[in-house]
């Protein structure tokens, strides 16, 4: 049954229909939640309307939904309404491959390009024991940008209607449109089926291959290679014909051309195995020099003149043929790419994970990275880190100079240099906002984001000067000044769309002329081989750029898949990776969405209950003061508040606002929660009722941002920390129609964290006015009258038990203390002592991330998800040495 425009099936608005997919009608929708255009595919009634059919269906989407790759489609869900069923696809605009094949064969150099993009798509779902069934022309989309994403993935065996047990890849494929939907029925096209697809035979990988071949022959004639005027036809020709292939145009390379052939071998066991091999082959990486075979050839006699020519030609011959070859055995060989780990000390992770986390020397000899809120320095040829000395105090960001001698990073409020040989570090200049990404150029002059735009400090020290100014609503990252010193390359976001939908561009300091090099990407780095390399979804990508024109010659191509990206939202544009200009390239292998983590309770003697949360990058976790229900901080593509319901074990999601929301906090009565939210730039306080009615409602607007951390008991009023950098102040206002704000703690350290004890009597801070993070107590409103130091050997993110009757504070990863307490006028304090101790995540370097159950006798926890041991394996650095050779044989510079 056809969707009429303006009919709802769940949250999505039918706009237009845009064609049959491979499985049912295919609909253009808007997402009325997310704001955004999405693809549905609806499901025919006759496969809705067998009951297992549809479960399988619903199974398999899911593992399907976890492929995420920049060549592959994406799956968002699925979504009923009524007797409507339908898939939800990422919306993905330009013509199919099937589109551009009719109009002709395509140019040999873009068909390959498109080919190993598809390999690159399949190798990923390979390794994920995922197989396409179904790859088609018709299933590639072809981007304006070049980019390529293969549709349809495992959808195949997802609609299947064979339920049987054995090997689920058994079943024949053919198309399933409206009209064919009888049970039995095999899905697949006919032209690009494998030879033991089309006899019913086991399915696996093999299949892909035999398709992928079949699929880079049409590109290459421009007619299909198996063809037939009907299914019949086509299939009797795939099982007893060899492939149409004499129209294969001679440019294309030999190394391709075998590819072809081995990929459309009938036999699977004769056929490429892999089609990451297949990836290889294309690219030459099996191909060596061969001798010829000997041969017997018979000579008529030479008379004396001749046999005297051939003689001086044979030594001539024989002189060039000696110095080629001695040419051939002295020439350097290319480098070696070599990849290794360097991995973090046991007891060390990653710190201030939303900006960049590691840094690479020039020459490609040191390694530095941020880890408990140090800076740490890795010589490449030693085992051992040292720490950075003069960093300890939150030091973050870390760049080197272009003459590698120093390490430019931030803290405190301040932008600082320090030798690589030691010393203490020099301020360049005061920075009062965290840097959207710094470089130190050759010219010795530091560029550095802030939110006004792009400022440059000479790296000696001195007053920064504003460069490149941004208007309203645009966010810059990592600006970098091109050769010539006159145009600097950044990346450019607006407000309401993620940093993966950034540009990247490249902007004249002396006209102020703005060029677009990337749409849909992120950290843009210019390197000297004559490219620009971004992220995009956890992918490096590289494309090759001329800097004189400053214009890109070539689309997209990934290099290096599992890349970190920064965790923090809005302005958390850097991907976590470092070129040198010797060739190397370091990186932080993770996520694209940051960590994935789920929740556990830890009760006191170390006893775990896993909590049935779906993973993702969890910052914060507040536990309801009734105990019902959990408000989460995730740092993802969205930035928002989520609610679990710990009876229902359901997630709701809280907030939809396209801007980072962050910091929840409860309310005593468990009805409303506060957050930190960015609305048109800026961040604000803002409540909202907990089961999501109604609007976000503004409570405190300050020029400084805010976070929210606890509330009075009668709820009139709410601590505060100012701003969300240090060195940060306690403050306090009336939650009423005045919002009437009282600076509690305003000096030169940092006070942050602050929680009121149940009898509203005391506040209890952590500060570092000792040097190092401690936790302290005041009475409270009165926070001058007296002061109470609790910790002695460091402190963070202090709690009180809910009957007040002990204080905890965390002291390091995975560790909190307990205090004894005694609430009163006069406030008693016992001995400190360890109660949790394990391999539990720390998100973030500010708020707290744990909570207490309301009897006291259980910890609300983070945890990686995968991370299930303490020995499990600790974070690191991958290390590419000669990494341009790669990049220069696989994007090549025209």
């Amino acid at each position: 049954m056809a969707l009429a425009s303006g009919t709802r099936v769940g949250i999505y608005e039918v706009t237009a229909k845009i064609g049959e997919g491979g499985m049912g009608e295919v609909y253009q929708a808007r997402d009325t939640t997310l704001d955004r255009d999405v693809a549905l595919k609806v499901l025919p009634e006759a496969f809705t309307a067998d009951p297992d059919r549809l479960a399988r269906f619903q199974r398999e989407a899911k593992v399907l939904a976890s492929l995420n790759h920049p060549n592959i489609g994406g799956i968002y869900g699925l979504e009923a309404a009524g007797e409507t069923q339908a898939l939800v696809l990422e919306l993905i605009e330009g013509p199919t491959l099937a589109d551009r094949i009719a109009e002709g064969s395509i140019p040999v150099d873009e068909a390959v390009t498109i080919a190993k993009q598809i390999a690159d798509a399949l190798e990923a779902a390979h390794e994920q024991g995922i197989v396409h069934r179904d790859l088609k022309p018709a299933n590639v989309k072809v981007k304006d940008d070049g980019t390529v994403k293969v549709l349809d993935f495992g959808l195949a065996k997802a609609v299947s209607s064979d339920t049987r047990g054995g090997n689920t890849t058994t079943s024949a494929t053919m198309s399933l449109t409206a009209s064919a939907t009888q049970m039995g029925m095999v899905i697949g096209t006919a032209a690009y089926m494998a030879p033991e697809q089309a006899r019913g035979k086991p399915v696996d990988q093999r299949a892909d291959v035999w398709a992928f071949g079949a699929v880079l022959g049409e590109m290459l004639t421009g007619t299909k290679v198996f063809p037939g005027d009907d299914v019949s036809d086509t299939l009797a020709t795939v099982l007893k014909s060899e492939p149409a292939l004499d129209a294969v145009p001679e440019a294309v390379p030999t190394r391709v051309r075998r590819v072809l052939h081995t990929c459309l071998e009938k036999d699977p066991k004769q056929r490429m195995q892999a089609i990451g091999d297949v990836r290889l082959a294309m690219e030459g990486k099996f191909e060596t020099t061969v001798r010829a075979p000997a041969q017997t050839v018979t000579v008529a006699p030479q008379k004396v003149w001749q046999r005297l020519v051939t003689t001086a030609g044979a030594v001539v011959v024989s002189i060039v043929v000696g110095g080629l070859v001695v040419w051939s055995l002295t020439r350097p060989a290319p480098p070696r790419v070599a990849r290794f780990p360097i991995p973090l000390a046991s007891d060390q992770n990653y710190s201030f994970t939303g900006r960049p986390v590691v840094a690479l020397s020039p020459d490609g000899s040191q390694v530095v990275y941020a880890a408990n809120n140090s800076l740490w320095l890795r010589p490449v040829e030693q085992l051992q880190a040292i720490q950075v000395a003069g960093t300890e105090a939150e030091a973050r960001g870390p760049f080197f100079s272009a003459d590698g001698q120093s390490i430019g990073f931030w803290a405190t409020g301040q932008l600082k240099k320090v030798s690589v040989s030691g010393g203490a570090p020099v301020i360049l200049a005061e920075v009062p906002a965290n840097p959207r990404g710094a470089s130190w150029g050759a010219d010795d002059m530091v560029l550095y984001g802030q939110p006004e735009g792009i400022m440059r400090v000479p790296g000696a020290s001195g007053t920064p000067e504003l460069l490149i100014p941004v208007e309203q609503g645009e966010v810059i990252y990592g600006p970098q000044m091109l050769p010539g010193d006159e145009w600097v390359l950044f990346t450019l976001r607006v407000s309401g769309v993620s940093w993966d939908e950034a540009e990247i561009v490249a902007q004249s300091t002396v006209t102020g002329e703005r060029t677009v090099l990337v749409s849909g990407g992120r950290d843009g780095r210019y390197v000297r081989t004559g490219h620009l390399v971004y992220g995009l979804n956890g992918v490096l990508f590289a494309v090759p750029f001329d800097v004189g024109s400053r214009r890109v010659t070539g689309g997209p191509v990934p290099l290096v898949e599992g890349v970190r990206s920064a965790t923090g939202g809005a302005t958390a544009a850097a991907v976590q990776f470092s070129v040198s200009t010797n060739g190397s390239l370091a990186y932080v292998p993770g996520s694209a969405a940051g960590v994935q983590r789920t929740l556990v309770w830890v009760d006191r003697e170390g006893r775990e209950e896993p909590i049935n949360v779906p993973p993702r990058a969890y910052t914060y976790a507040r536990l309801a003061p009734d105990g019902s229900r959990i408000a989460l901080d995730s740092r993802d593509e969205e930035n928002d508040i989520w609610i679990w319901d710990l009876m229902r074990e359901t997630l709701q999601r809280l907030t939809f606002d396209p801007g980072l929301n962050r910091g929840p906090s409860w309310t005593p009565d468990s009805q409303r929660i506060a957050f930190t939210a960015q609305r048109d730039g800026t961040e604000n306080i803002y409540w909202q009722a907990a089961d999501g009615s109604g609007t976000a409602e503004l409570i405190s607007e300050s020029e400084l941002p805010r976070a929210p951390k606890s509330f009075t008991a009668d709820s009139t009023r709410m601590l505060f920390t100012q701003p969300l950098a240090p060195p940060y102040d306690i403050g306090v206002i009336t939650v009423d129609s005045e919002r009437q704000v009282e600076m509690l703690l305003e000096t030169q350290f940092s006070e942050a964290n602050g929680e009121l004890s149940p009898d509203g009597e005391w506040l209890t801070y952590q500060s570092n006015e000792s040097g190092q993070d401690e936790i302290y107590l005041r009475p409270f409103p009165d926070v001058d009258s007296s002061r109470r130091q609790v910790s002695t050997g460091g402190g963070t993110r202090p709690l009180w038990s809910r009957d007040g009757s002990e204080l905890f504070y965390y002291v390091g990863p995975g560790t909190i203390m307990a205090v004894p307490s005694q609430l009163g006028t006069e406030l008693t304090l016992g001995r400190p002592e360890v109660i949790i101790q394990g391999s539990y995540a720390t998100p973030l370097n500010t708020g707290r991330h744990y909570d207490v159950s309301l009897d006291g006798q259980r910890f609300l926890l983070l945890r990686d998800a995968g991370d299930t041991s303490a020995d499990a394996a600790p974070p690191q650095v991958i290390l590419v040495q000669n990494w341009f050779e790669e990049l220069k044989e696989r994007v090549p510079v025209p």
